[in-house]
């Protein structure tokens, strides 16, 4: 099949699609196969990589139902989205913010955790300057070894903090959307 036929036909699978929605759609396969021809493909290639025309209009028609329950849930009223701002506020104090603030003390206690096994080396060579009859070389590989550890828990603070600065992004960009009534997904 090449492109012209692949064309006419997806074409008579999107009658019942409004005629914007059909150019759109058009154009676009018609870029497709610019670029796989671009790429060297033949269009029986591309056909094949895009599969059948019936089947691309039946899953884009589908869609529609959820494209205008979308639309008609961006334009709700002010007082609907009063109602989810007040229902997202109580839910992230009741359910979000405890679990919220029990993370950052874990992530904080390791950034501790970390810093002072860190600093045992340090401490070690002043006491060592400071009192070198009293040093011992059990306290030198205690600390060495504490300072290996913190090192770890370094990084694994450092991968930790990162992951919790993601998610909570995303949550908030999540509540952002959930009130401007936008896609969910």
């Amino acid at each position: 099949m090449n492109k012209s036929d692949f064309i006419g036909e997806l074409t008579v699978y999107l009658q019942d699609l409004s005629p914007q929605e059909q150019e759109e759609i058009i154009q676009d396969f018609e870029e497709h196969f610019e670029m796989g021809r671009a790429e060297g493909k033949t269009d029986e290639e591309i056909y094949r990589s895009l599969g059948s025309p019936q089947q691309i209009a039946k899953e884009l028609q589908s869609t529609q139902p959820f494209a205008k329950a979308r639309k008609n849930h961006a334009e709700q009223s002010p007082f609907h989205r009063i109602g989810i701002i007040i229902g997202l506020l109580f839910f992230n104090l009741i359910i979000v913010l405890g679990p919220s603030i029990g993370i950052a003390g874990i992530i904080l206690s390791a950034w501790v955790v970390a810093f002072s096994f860190i600093a045992q080396l340090l401490i070690a060579i002043v006491q060592w300057i400071v009192q070198p009859d009293s040093f011992y070389l059990f306290e030198l590989f205690t600390s060495v070894t504490l300072t290996g550890s913190g090192l770890f828990i370094f990084i694994g603070a450092n991968y930790m903090t990162n992951a919790a600065i993601r998610m909570f992004s995303k949550y908030i960009a999540f509540n952002v959307r959930l009130v401007k009534g936008e896609n969910h997904t």
